[in-house]
């Protein structure tokens, strides 16, 4: 690694004196704020994209807990990540650091802080950022924001280059890899140390006075970013070693995960920007990315099928609790990121972006809210990806967020194809065996256990159409053991519901259980007792006429009716 912090030879005093290495990235000091040019600064030449990972690492380092004005935030697009670390890179989680999946998304986060900026500069009737820290320390906040990207088309550029005019007095910069004429442009070399690029006038000071930036490999950018997010948020990222062992004489296979979350996708924030709140407590274990390779864990035996099925699919269930299915564990997953993955479900695998944050997010403030989905956003696709491989999950079209339902088997969207296909049968035997099948995919109510403010609605709706069925298949079966066993079923999900007992006492009658059909008229009377109700005169008057028609068979010859049905 070299100059991590970089050796500076501003000129101060002595030209020919080497200064102490301090930051080169935007700060509330150092000589690099003196010289950033106003639209931000350019990297070419060999040393680029390293000199790009130093400045990622070292705006990540600084601060400190007692001044955190200091603690700079980074807005890098998984595109640019891709660039400077490689698609197979993961990135470890951190507050400080957010990763939108496109160029766009990561503009709409600047202008987001932009705005945010301006109205705490109004209010406090300062002009910069910098006024507003000394005239009111105890606002909340708002520490430098420093955007890496790669220079762009020229629509692009020009938006680039208005956010960046604008966040001067802000304290939002830019790095740009490439030629940026709209700012400065230096070019590195290998070593660190910089120049002007050819052609480009010089005024005064310039940024490529620094003399030296720092140079990082990608390995070098990842461990020490690793620490630093481990002294963010206080979590130990797991060691390899401790989750993924080889084999005696086997080489170790490079960790790899979903290419979205480095280079593919959008919306994909590995944290919120700049004074984000914390989220709440049963959000704030961080997911650190670590896929499990099924040839390096030891929890999975030579041969063995990954935990995503067979086809590539990843297992999702969001009847009688929601769950990622075979989930890897020690990676823990936002609860937010499931509610997330839940309500995409819910809407069929599509929601626009709106209604996502009206929905989950209904007390964030505006400018903050988006950041805080593109973390739920990044740490769904990390989930998906440790479990079934790289794959596209979740993409981010046109300001929606559309589920892969390709790469997803869902409980309740195989309950909704049944029904549709139940619906649209055209033989009694197709129709049952959709019937089945909806029945068969329902295990409970939506998300049970959660208390998600949007869903109430939703897990009545479902609960009532996969009763619904229940009660069609009891109706169309011919078997009265087959009806039994699908009523039992339906009573153990609405045990109130008196439309089952009433069809259950016709199955009971018919293989002549007396006793049954007494069973289950105590049965129901004690459980709506229990919700200050009483069975109707309808299932009491059933109950009696069927019980009559029973005893009247005795005298006939036939045998008495017998207890040895099903308990209900």
């Amino acid at each position: 690694m070299k100059d991590l912090l970089g050796g500076n030879d501003l000129p101060d005093g002595d030209a020919g004196q080497r200064q102490e290495p301090v930051p080169v990235v935007p700060a509330l000091d150092g000589p690099l704020a003196a010289v950033w040019p106003p639209a931000g600064l350019g990297l070419t030449g060999p040393g680029a994209e390293a000199a790009g990972r130093g400045f990622l690492t070292a705006a990540l380092a600084a601060g400190g807990v007692d001044n955190p004005h200091a603690r700079s935030t980074v807005v890098i697009p998984s595109t640019t990540a891709a660039t400077l670390l490689g698609a197979a890179a993961v990135l470890p989680e951190t507050p400080r650091l957010t990763v939108p999946g496109s160029l766009d998304d990561a503009l709409d986060i600047l202008e987001a802080d932009t705005l945010h900026r301006t109205r705490l500069a109004y209010q406090h009737e300062v002009d910069t950022i910098a006024e507003l820290r000394r005239t009111d320390p105890c606002e909340e906040p708002q520490p430098p924001i420093l955007l890496i990207a790669d220079a762009a088309a020229s629509h692009e550029r020009a938006r680039i280059a208005a956010l960046l005019a604008q966040g001067q007095r802000l304290d939002i910069h830019g790095i740009l890899l490439g030629s940026w004429p709209d700012g400065n442009t230096v070019v590195v070399n290998v070593d660190g140390t910089t120049t002007p690029a050819d052609g480009e006038a010089r005024h005064r000071t310039h940024p490529a006075d620094v003399g030296r930036l720092s140079v990082l490999t990608p390995a070098e950018t990842i461990g020490l970013l690793t620490t630093v997010a481990e002294a963010h948020t206080g979590q130990q990222r797991p060691s390899p070693a401790d989750t993924a062992r080889p084999a005696a004489g086997q080489d170790p296979r490079p960790a790899s995960t979903s290419t979205e979350d480095a280079g593919h996708g959008d919306g994909d924030g590995r944290g919120p920007v700049g004074d984000e709140p914390a989220p709440a407590a049963e959000d704030t274990a961080p997911v650190v990315p670590h896929p499990r390779d099924p040839a390096t864990d030891g929890t999975q035996a030579a041969g063995e099928e990954p935990a995503a099925l067979s086809n590539g699919r990843v297992k999702v269930r969001v009847l009688g609790g929601a769950r990622i299915v075979d989930m890897d564990t020690t990676m823990p997953l936002r609860a937010k990121a499931l509610e997330l993955l839940v309500y995409l479900v819910v809407h069929d695998g599509d929601a626009a972006q709106d209604s996502i944050l009206d929905d989950l997010l209904p007390d964030a403030p505006a400018a903050r809210a988006p950041h805080r989905l593109h973390t739920y956003v990044s740490a769904l696709r990390k989930a998906l990806a440790r479990t079934g491989g790289p794959a596209s999950y979740l993409t981010h079209p046109s300001r929606r967020y559309t589920l892969n339902r390709e790469m997803l088997d869902v409980d309740l969207w195989r309950m909704r194809d049944a029904l549709r296909d139940a619906k649209h049968a055209t033989t009694d035997t197709d129709r049952t065996a959709a019937l089945q099948r909806a029945i068969d995919a329902y295990d409970g109510a939506l998300a049970d256990g959660s208390g998600y403010e949007w869903i109430e609605a939703h897990r009545e709706g479902i609960r009532r159409q996969a009763l619904d069925a229940h009660l069609a298949l009891a109706t169309a079966t011919t078997d009265p053991t087959q009806a039994l066993a699908v009523l039992e079923a339906a009573m153990r999900h609405d045990p109130y519901a008196e439309a089952f007992y009433q069809q259950a006492m016709r199955a009971h009658a018919t293989l002549g259980h007396l006793e049954q059909i007494r069973a289950l008229r105590r049965t129901l009377t004690r459980r709506l007792e229990e919700i200050d109700a009483e069975p109707s005169e309808d299932t009491l008057a059933l109950a009696d006429r069927l019980i009559a028609g029973l005893r009247q068979q005795w005298p006939t010859g036939k045998p008495e009716p017998r207890d040895d049905g099903p308990r209900s």
